[in-house]
């Protein structure tokens, strides 16, 4: 296995760089933004820090048994690969459908990726242009300019991890990038859910306000007026319960303006998901964050989405590890990931 570090301003550059030195079938390992040690990070943007790998080939082309068995396995792999693609329905553009419909991505985000591809394309190439257009469609619905308003509230359905996300981003803001961070929970309701978000508070040494009402949550955001960031914890709503998800509206209107994220688990058939977004359509939600991402062979959904929404996603958590299982949702790496579980046959369940 060769390992190999990338320092690059932004995911673009990275990806054409590990194509060019370690060739297509090479795999981004992890993701994130680091800044020049010592007092010279304080003045310069950060980079985009890749790791990425790609097997390596045999030194010694005369090698003989074991080393040599394992190249023939391969050589057949692959030649078995493309007698499916090209034998199976429709050839390799009905080999591709079949594979990102079995993602749940939808019939017409497929349609659209593959609209007017030539059939005569070998199917590696064939791969390549969908994965191209995939990560264009990602960009489509990106904002022209990141995240960056002082106060951030995470709203969603119950059990998607927001507590435990908002953590993350308390601390990457707080550990990563030198912001002064206050957090603000809503969440009164849940048992211990106070406890826990106070128990990161204290490990992080950042301020902690609870608000019961509307009136205390504008208190909470004058008292945390001297951070640069604020975010806001909320109860976990059903997206059907209307009066529950008006209560959560009632309580952002208080502190307008506010960048509204959407937490969805990535474990969710997208029937599910398109119902909780429609909602909370109602709380003008900005972003989309995407968790649990470590426990789904469907990623896929995620596409489909935001295709159906044109909101972007704005990060991903990959486990439970505070901070580090967050990252930005760069479009080339949130492509990749999605291509590789199509190409992989992640079944994850039926279309809906």
């Amino acid at each position: 296995m060769k390992i190999k570090r990338y320092l690059v301003r932004d995911m673009q550059e990275a990806y054409m760089a590990i194509r060019k030195e370690l060739g297509p079938d090479a795999v981004i390992i992890s993701t994130r933004r680091v800044r020049q040690p010592g007092w010279r990070g304080l003045f310069q943007p950060s980079k985009l820090e890749v790791v990425a790998a790609a097997e390596a080939k045999p030194a010694n082309t005369q090698a003989k048994g074991g080393r040599l068995e394992e190249e023939i396995a391969q050589i057949k792999k692959s030649l078995e690969k493309l007698v499916a693609l090209n034998q199976g329905a429709g050839g390799p553009l009905g080999y591709y459908r079949q594979l990102m419909l079995a993602q749940d991505m939808g019939e017409e985000l497929v349609e659209e990726l593959l609209s007017g591809l030539d059939e005569a394309l070998k199917p590696e190439v064939m791969g390549e242009a969908i994965l191209a257009r995939l990560a264009q469609h990602l960009s489509i619905s990106r904002s022209s300019k990141r995240p960056e308003g002082k106060i951030r509230a995470l709203v969603g359905p119950t059990g998607v991890g927001k507590t435990t996300t908002l953590a993350k981003l308390a601390a990457n803001f707080s550990l990563y990038r030198r912001k002064q961070v206050g957090l603000i929970t809503l969440d009164t309701y849940r048992i211990g859910a106070v406890e826990q978000l106070r128990t990161y508070a204290e490990i992080m040494g950042l301020p902690l306000e609870v608000a019961m009402t509307p009136q205390e949550l504008k208190g909470a955001v004058s008292k945390l007026s001297h951070c640069d960031v604020i975010f806001i914890d909320t109860a976990g709503r059903p997206p059907d319960n209307k009066a529950q998800v008006a209560e959560i509206a009632g309580f952002l209107s208080a502190v307008r303006p506010v960048e509204v994220y959407l937490v969805l688990s990535g474990t969710t058939r997208s029937r599910d998901l398109l119902k909780a977004v429609e909602g909370y359509r109602h709380l003008e939600f900005n972003y989309f964050i995407f968790t649990k991402l470590d426990e789904t062979t469907c990623p896929g959904v995620i596409a489909r989405v935001v295709q159906a929404t044109g909101v972007p996603v704005a990060y991903i958590t990959t486990g439970q590890n505070v901070p580090d299982d967050l990252e930005e949702a760069d479009p080339y790496s949130l492509a990749q990931l999605i291509w590789k579980a199509v190409t992989n046959n992640g079944s994850g369940g039926p279309s809906a």
